[in-house]
């Protein structure tokens, strides 16, 4: 593979080994301490977005990639405060692979592999984000709802989920990281959600009408993806259910709900006849979030303007 991509006309198979050896030299001559969590769990963060972007371009569930990237990246970039929590970005990617893997599965009802592999991803998941775990509920749900459980099945979950969870207990164990074990155990101590989101009921408005629409027109769609739209919708449901009892005031957790609010309101935006209603749709979108964005400056001009008002 090295001789055919080095052997290329290619200007980037040249290029980048160079870039890499400049770097790595330079390194060598000026030593510098890299902080690797922040940079890692950034890593994380762009993996997790490109997924998403891959699963906009493959699912059926929407025509319009670009409507769903325009949902998607603007609730991303109001609630992704904080790149430097590794463990929600490392949660946010293997649930957007979770998602995904259970669309998928409901085109191959026949592999016994699905079970596995989302028990799998499922403790991956739950060990950088415990509360996550109650994803387990909707997951055996899901599979249920697709075909019936068997005992098979449902020991090929049990020993995916215990595979990676078993090996990172071990590794912390040998690592001594005993306190990430005690921070897992109060993970799951109820802490309700405490965050202020009223500037956001336009959004849960505009949620509510497309689940309203999509139901009117239920009966002319697809069968599968009237299915896959009925998976997203418990996947969203499952995720405010942990958001309320886990979510304390951590607005970063409101990451995990932008995949399925993008698919609903794509699905609500493409299927309005007129041009001149998607393009209302899109900018009463963008000024919500623009207004929850800098809801803290416009409350501080608010507060200045009252100040200077003499009665």
């Amino acid at each position: 593979m090295l001789v055919n991509l080095l052997s290329g006309k290619s200007f980037l198979a040249r290029i980048i080994p160079g870039i890499l050896f400049l770097v790595l030299f330079c390194f060598k001559i000026y030593p510098v301490t890299i902080e690797w969590q922040p940079i890692t769990s950034t890593l994380l963060f762009l993996i997790s977005m490109l997924i998403t972007l891959m699963f906009f371009q493959y699912t059926p569930l929407i025509k319009n990639n670009g409507l769903s990237s325009w949902y998607f990246f603007i609730w991303m970039l109001c609630f992704s405060s904080d790149l430097q929590d590794f463990r929600m970005n490392a949660s946010l990617l293997v649930c957007s692979l979770i998602f995904w893997r259970i669309l998928v599965a409901e085109q191959s009802l026949d592999n016994k592999k699905v079970l596995f592999e989302i028990g799998f991803l499922l403790s991956i998941s739950s060990f950088f984000y415990p509360p996550s775990l109650f994803l387990a509920g909707f997951l055996i749900f899901v599979y249920i709802y697709m075909q019936s459980l068997n005992l098979k099945g449902f020991l090929l979950f049990i020993i995916g989920f215990t595979l990676p969870m078993a090996l990172g207990l071990q590794l912390l164990y040998l690592a001594d990281e005993i306190s990430w074990l005690k921070e897992y155990q109060y993970a799951f101590y109820l802490d309700f959600w405490r965050g202020k989101l009223w500037a956001l009921i336009p959004i849960g408005v505009l949620i509510l009408i497309s689940w309203v629409d999509h139901l009117s027109q239920s009966g002319t769609q697809d069968i599968n993806k009237r299915h896959k739209y009925f998976l997203t919708f418990l996947y969203f449901i499952n995720w405010i259910g942990i958001l309320i009892f886990f979510g304390g005031d951590n607005l970063q957790t409101l990451t995990f709900l932008g995949l399925p609010i993008a698919l609903f309101l794509t699905r609500f935006t493409q299927y309005r006849k007129s041009e001149k209603t998607k393009e209302v749709l899109l900018w009463l979108y963008l000024i919500i979030m623009a207004g929850f964005y800098f809801r803290i400056e416009i409350m501080e001009i608010y507060e200045d303007l009252l100040g200077n008002v003499s009665f």
